[in-house]
C-alpha cells in the first residue's frame, strides 16, 4: 500500500515537471509595442487640510500661498519649537513634498553672503529655535525642474508646532520618447537631446540628454528634440521642433520614426 502511494506521488511529480518544462518562454527578440502619444498617469489631487487658514506673510519666488495653524506640541528639546511644511504644486494641486526641502534663515539674511541655520525635507518635522525666521523652499525634480521661493517672518515659539501647507508654482511633465526604425522599436539605441526651442544647436549644447523610453522630468515650455540612432553600422536620426511640455505633472509620451 505504501509502495503504491509512493509510486503514484512520483508519477504525479514527474508529470507536473514535464508540463512546466513544456511551457515555452517568451521570445527575447519580440518587438516592444509603442504606446499611443499623449498624457497619462496624471497624479491625483493632493489632500488639503480643512482646519488651516490663510496666513498673511510676505511671499516671494515660487511660493504663492501659505495656510497654517499653530499647535501645542513639545519638542524633545523643550526650549525649541517645531516646524512642519507640506508642499503642493498649483496644478491639481499635486503633492511635491518629497522633492522639496526647506531652509531656515535669519530674517532678512542675504543667501549670497550667509548660510541657512538648518535644512529639512518638506513634511519632516524639525525642531527650530524660537524667533522670527525666513523659510526658503527649494523644489527640484531632476536637473531640469527647479523652483524656489520664500516665506518670510515666520514666528516660532517654544513648545509650539507651526504646521503649514505651502503652494508653489512649478509646472512640469515627465517625458518619454519612443523611437522606431522601419516600424520596429529602437529604444535601446536611440539617444534624445533636448534643446531650448529655437536655439542654434550648432552653437549651444543640449540642456539634457537621455535614452529612448527613459523618463525625463522637464519644466513646462517648448523644446526642440534631436534623436540619433547607431547600432550594428546602421545609423538613423530624427528631429522634432517646438515640442510642447505641459504642467500637469503627468507622463507625456511621444513616438518618433527615425530615418536612415
Amino acid at each position: 500500500m505504501r509502495h503504491s502511494i509512493y509510486t503514484t506521488l512520483c508519477i504525479s511529480l514527474l508529470l507536473a515537471g514535464l508540463a512546466a518544462c513544456g511551457k515555452k518562454a517568451p521570445s527575447s527578440g519580440s518587438t516592444a509595442e509603442t504606446p499611443s502619444d499623449g498624457v497619462s498617469s496624471v497624479p491625483p489631487a493632493a489632500e488639503r487640510a480643512t482646519d488651516m487658514s490663510p496666513v498673511n506673510l510676505p511671499l516671494a519666488g515660487a511660493v504663492k500661498e501659505v495656510k497654517a495653524k499653530v499647535l501645542d506640541k513639545e519638542a524633545d528639546d523643550k526650549t525649541k519649537g517645531l516646524v512642519r511644511i507640506k508642499v503642493l504644486e498649483t496644478t491639481g494641486p499635486v503633492d511635491v513634498s518629497e522633492n522639496t526641502r526647506w531652509e531656515v534663515w535669519k530674517a532678512g539674511a542675504d543667501p549670497e553672503e550667509q548660510k541657512p541655520e538648518l535644512t529639512a525635507w518638506a513634511s519632516s518635522e524639525q525642531a527650530v529655535a524660537p524667533g522670527t525666521w525666513d523659510l526658503r523652499l527649494h523644489y527640484e525634480e531632476g536637473s531640469m525642474c527647479k523652483a524656489e521661493g520664500w516665506i518670510r517672518n515666520v514666528v516660532v515659539d517654544a513648545g509650539k508646532l507651526w504646521k503649514a501647507e505651502a503652494v508653489i508654482a512649478a509646472p512640469m511633465q515627465y517625458v518619454r520618447v519612443f523611437a522606431t526604425l522601419d516600424g520596429k522599436d529602437a529604444a535601446d539605441n536611440a539617444r534624445i537631446e533636448i534643446f531650448k526651442a529655437g536655439v542654434d544647436q550648432a552653437e549651444f549644447p543640449p540642456l539634457a540628454a537621455f535614452w529612448s523610453t527613459q523618463k525625463l522630468a522637464l519644466a513646462a515650455g517648448n523644446y526642440d528634440l534631436r534623436i540619433a540612432y547607431d547600432k550594428d553600422k546602421v545609423k538613423a536620426k530624427a528631429a522634432l521642433k517646438g515640442f510642447a511640455v505641459g504642467g500637469d505633472h503627468g507622463v507625456l509620451k511621444k513616438t518618433i520614426a527615425l530615418v536612415k
